[in-house]
Protein backbone atom coordinates (compact mmCIF):
# COMPACT_ATOMS: atom_id res chain seq x y z
CA UNK A 1 0.00 0.00 0.00
CA UNK A 2 2.86 2.20 0.88
CA UNK A 3 4.54 1.16 -2.53
CA UNK A 4 1.29 2.47 -4.50
CA UNK A 5 0.91 5.67 -2.77
CA UNK A 6 4.60 6.22 -3.31
CA UNK A 7 3.95 5.88 -7.06
CA UNK A 8 0.61 7.47 -7.07
CA UNK A 9 2.66 10.74 -5.07
CA UNK A 10 5.49 10.69 -8.44
CA UNK A 11 2.25 10.27 -10.59
CA UNK A 12 1.32 13.82 -9.27
CA UNK A 13 4.55 16.04 -9.26
CA UNK A 14 2.68 17.40 -12.31
CA UNK A 15 0.26 19.50 -10.27
CA UNK A 16 3.28 20.81 -8.05
CA UNK A 17 4.78 22.11 -11.51
CA UNK A 18 1.76 23.79 -13.14
CA UNK A 19 1.25 25.59 -9.77
CA UNK A 20 4.80 26.88 -9.60
CA UNK A 21 4.21 28.50 -13.45
CA UNK A 22 3.76 31.99 -12.90
CA UNK A 23 3.50 32.38 -16.96
CA UNK A 24 2.07 29.68 -18.91
CA UNK A 25 2.12 30.35 -22.74
CA UNK A 26 -1.08 28.65 -24.33
CA UNK A 27 0.18 27.23 -27.89
CA UNK A 28 -3.35 26.73 -28.95
CA UNK A 29 -6.59 28.47 -28.47
CA UNK A 30 -8.46 25.60 -26.51
CA UNK A 31 -7.05 22.18 -25.26
CA UNK A 32 -7.17 19.21 -27.47
CA UNK A 33 -9.73 16.64 -27.47
CA UNK A 34 -8.34 13.48 -25.83
CA UNK A 35 -9.10 10.28 -25.64
CA UNK A 36 -7.95 7.56 -22.50
CA UNK A 37 -8.07 5.40 -20.54
CA UNK A 38 -8.28 4.54 -16.52
CA UNK A 39 -5.12 1.73 -16.20
CA UNK A 40 -5.63 1.46 -12.76
CA UNK A 41 -9.56 0.16 -13.53
CA UNK A 42 -8.15 -2.84 -14.66
CA UNK A 43 -6.65 -4.06 -11.61
CA UNK A 44 -8.99 -2.71 -8.74
CA UNK A 45 -10.51 -5.47 -7.04
CA UNK A 46 -13.58 -4.12 -5.86
CA UNK A 47 -14.57 -3.36 -9.65
CA UNK A 48 -12.76 -4.53 -11.81
CA UNK A 49 -13.37 -2.21 -15.35
CA UNK A 50 -12.73 -1.20 -18.74
CA UNK A 51 -13.08 2.50 -18.56
CA UNK A 52 -12.54 5.53 -20.73
CA UNK A 53 -13.00 9.02 -21.00
CA UNK A 54 -13.52 11.83 -23.51
CA UNK A 55 -12.20 15.15 -22.53
CA UNK A 56 -14.29 17.91 -25.07
CA UNK A 57 -13.11 21.36 -24.82
CA UNK A 58 -15.25 24.30 -24.92
CA UNK A 59 -13.20 27.45 -24.64
CA UNK A 60 -9.60 27.88 -23.63
CA UNK A 61 -10.78 27.67 -19.93
CA UNK A 62 -13.63 25.22 -20.10
CA UNK A 63 -14.32 22.01 -20.85
CA UNK A 64 -16.55 18.53 -20.15
CA UNK A 65 -15.68 15.19 -19.86
CA UNK A 66 -17.49 11.88 -20.41
CA UNK A 67 -16.84 8.93 -18.55
CA UNK A 68 -18.05 5.54 -19.31
CA UNK A 69 -17.27 2.36 -17.55
CA UNK A 70 -18.23 -1.46 -17.96
CA UNK A 71 -17.34 -3.54 -14.78
CA UNK A 72 -16.93 -6.82 -15.20
CA UNK A 73 -15.77 -8.87 -11.79
CA UNK A 74 -14.86 -8.34 -8.14
CA UNK A 75 -12.13 -10.35 -6.90
CA UNK A 76 -13.98 -9.38 -3.57
CA UNK A 77 -17.51 -9.97 -4.26
CA UNK A 78 -17.60 -12.43 -6.67
CA UNK A 79 -15.26 -15.13 -5.30
CA UNK A 80 -16.48 -18.46 -6.36
CA UNK A 81 -17.82 -20.08 -9.78
CA UNK A 82 -21.16 -18.65 -10.75
CA UNK A 83 -20.90 -15.34 -8.51
CA UNK A 84 -20.69 -12.42 -11.10
CA UNK A 85 -19.90 -8.83 -10.35
CA UNK A 86 -21.45 -6.63 -13.63
CA UNK A 87 -22.66 -3.14 -14.40
CA UNK A 88 -22.75 0.13 -15.86
CA UNK A 89 -20.23 3.25 -14.68
CA UNK A 90 -20.90 6.78 -15.91
CA UNK A 91 -19.04 9.84 -15.16
CA UNK A 92 -19.69 13.14 -16.27
CA UNK A 93 -17.60 15.82 -15.19
CA UNK A 94 -17.72 20.14 -15.74
CA UNK A 95 -13.52 21.01 -16.07
CA UNK A 96 -12.02 24.90 -15.66
CA UNK A 97 -8.59 24.48 -16.29
CA UNK A 98 -6.53 27.10 -13.99
CA UNK A 99 -3.29 26.88 -15.98
CA UNK A 100 -2.46 26.21 -19.58
CA UNK A 101 0.80 25.48 -21.12
CA UNK A 102 1.80 24.12 -24.85
CA UNK A 103 2.93 21.04 -22.36
CA UNK A 104 -0.37 20.37 -20.58
CA UNK A 105 -2.69 21.96 -18.34
CA UNK A 106 -3.87 21.68 -14.77
CA UNK A 107 -7.79 21.90 -13.72
CA UNK A 108 -10.20 21.76 -11.12
CA UNK A 109 -13.59 19.82 -11.60
CA UNK A 110 -17.09 19.03 -10.33
CA UNK A 111 -17.20 15.54 -11.14
CA UNK A 112 -20.87 13.71 -10.93
CA UNK A 113 -20.50 9.91 -10.83
CA UNK A 114 -23.28 7.27 -11.12
CA UNK A 115 -23.31 3.19 -10.55
CA UNK A 116 -25.39 0.62 -11.94
CA UNK A 117 -24.39 -2.79 -10.84
CA UNK A 118 -25.40 -6.22 -10.03
CA UNK A 119 -23.77 -8.93 -8.20
CA UNK A 120 -24.70 -12.35 -7.77
CA UNK A 121 -23.52 -14.48 -4.88
CA UNK A 122 -24.06 -17.53 -2.84
CA UNK A 123 -25.74 -16.81 0.72
CA UNK A 124 -26.59 -19.49 3.61
CA UNK A 125 -30.45 -19.68 3.49
CA UNK A 126 -32.44 -21.91 6.59
CA UNK A 127 -35.87 -23.49 5.20
CA UNK A 128 -38.78 -25.21 6.14
CA UNK A 129 -38.74 -23.74 9.08
CA UNK A 130 -34.78 -24.45 9.94
CA UNK A 131 -34.78 -27.87 9.24
CA UNK A 132 -32.10 -27.71 6.40
CA UNK A 133 -30.15 -25.14 5.35
CA UNK A 134 -29.20 -24.21 1.53
CA UNK A 135 -26.32 -22.34 -0.14
CA UNK A 136 -28.39 -20.49 -2.89
CA UNK A 137 -27.29 -18.07 -5.43
CA UNK A 138 -29.29 -14.09 -4.56
CA UNK A 139 -28.96 -11.27 -6.60
CA UNK A 140 -27.97 -7.86 -5.10
CA UNK A 141 -28.70 -4.68 -6.89
CA UNK A 142 -25.85 -1.83 -5.86
CA UNK A 143 -27.08 1.66 -7.22
CA UNK A 144 -24.30 4.92 -6.42
CA UNK A 145 -24.82 8.56 -6.69
CA UNK A 146 -21.90 10.85 -5.86
CA UNK A 147 -20.37 14.13 -6.10
CA UNK A 148 -17.34 15.54 -6.14
CA UNK A 149 -14.28 18.07 -6.40
CA UNK A 150 -11.72 16.57 -8.47
CA UNK A 151 -7.59 18.41 -9.03
CA UNK A 152 -6.04 17.07 -12.17
CA UNK A 153 -3.56 17.36 -13.94
CA UNK A 154 -3.01 16.76 -17.78
CA UNK A 155 0.86 16.46 -19.39
CA UNK A 156 1.58 16.01 -23.11
CA UNK A 157 4.81 14.48 -24.15
CA UNK A 158 5.59 12.19 -27.27
CA UNK A 159 6.69 13.38 -31.03
CA UNK A 160 4.39 16.49 -31.58
CA UNK A 161 2.79 15.85 -27.58
CA UNK A 162 0.13 13.45 -29.19
CA UNK A 163 0.02 11.49 -25.99
CA UNK A 164 -1.12 12.54 -22.48
CA UNK A 165 -0.46 11.50 -18.97
CA UNK A 166 -3.31 12.97 -16.49
CA UNK A 167 -2.88 12.37 -12.82
CA UNK A 168 -5.78 13.36 -10.60
CA UNK A 169 -7.53 13.31 -7.22
CA UNK A 170 -10.71 14.75 -5.36
CA UNK A 171 -12.83 13.73 -2.53
CA UNK A 172 -16.67 14.40 -2.28
CA UNK A 173 -19.88 12.21 -1.44
CA UNK A 174 -21.27 9.30 -2.30
CA UNK A 175 -25.16 7.45 -1.57
CA UNK A 176 -25.28 4.25 -1.94
CA UNK A 177 -28.77 2.47 -2.41
CA UNK A 178 -28.11 -1.61 -1.84
CA UNK A 179 -31.39 -4.08 -2.42
CA UNK A 180 -31.59 -7.38 -2.53
CA UNK A 181 -33.88 -9.78 -4.45
CA UNK A 182 -36.45 -10.72 -2.79
CA UNK A 183 -36.06 -14.66 -0.76
CA UNK A 184 -38.30 -17.84 -1.06
CA UNK A 185 -41.40 -17.61 0.95
CA UNK A 186 -40.04 -20.31 3.77
CA UNK A 187 -36.05 -18.97 3.63
CA UNK A 188 -34.42 -17.09 6.14
CA UNK A 189 -31.15 -15.85 5.73
CA UNK A 190 -28.77 -17.47 7.89
CA UNK A 191 -26.48 -14.65 9.65
CA UNK A 192 -22.30 -15.26 9.80
CA UNK A 193 -21.05 -13.39 12.32
CA UNK A 194 -17.37 -11.76 11.53
CA UNK A 195 -15.51 -9.75 13.00
CA UNK A 196 -14.99 -7.93 9.93
CA UNK A 197 -16.79 -7.82 6.47
CA UNK A 198 -17.51 -5.22 3.61
CA UNK A 199 -20.77 -6.92 2.48
CA UNK A 200 -23.37 -4.47 3.07
CA UNK A 201 -27.14 -5.30 3.99
CA UNK A 202 -29.94 -4.05 2.54
CA UNK A 203 -30.29 -0.33 3.02
CA UNK A 204 -28.89 3.38 1.91
CA UNK A 205 -25.51 4.27 2.59
CA UNK A 206 -23.87 7.66 2.83
CA UNK A 207 -20.27 7.63 2.55
CA UNK A 208 -17.29 9.93 1.74
CA UNK A 209 -15.46 9.31 -1.47
CA UNK A 210 -12.06 9.77 -2.22
CA UNK A 211 -10.56 9.60 -5.50
CA UNK A 212 -6.94 8.75 -6.94
CA UNK A 213 -6.36 7.71 -10.13
CA UNK A 214 -4.44 8.23 -13.52
CA UNK A 215 -5.67 8.29 -17.38
CA UNK A 216 -3.78 7.73 -19.78
CA UNK A 217 -4.58 8.91 -23.66
CA UNK A 218 -4.37 10.06 -27.19
CA UNK A 219 -4.47 13.75 -28.04
CA UNK A 220 -6.71 14.13 -31.36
Amino acid sequence: MQTYLQILGLLLLPLNGFSQESTPAPARERPPFTLGILPLALINPVQQSVSVQADIPLSSRWGVQAGIGWVFNSSSFATYKGETYTGLKLKPTLKYYMKRSDSGNSYISLVYKYNDLYNKNYINLLRQGGQYTEWSLQRKHIVTHGLSLQLGAQEYFGKNKKWMIEPFLGFGLRQIRVAYDALPPDAELLEVERFFSIERTEGLYKLPDLVIGISLGLCL
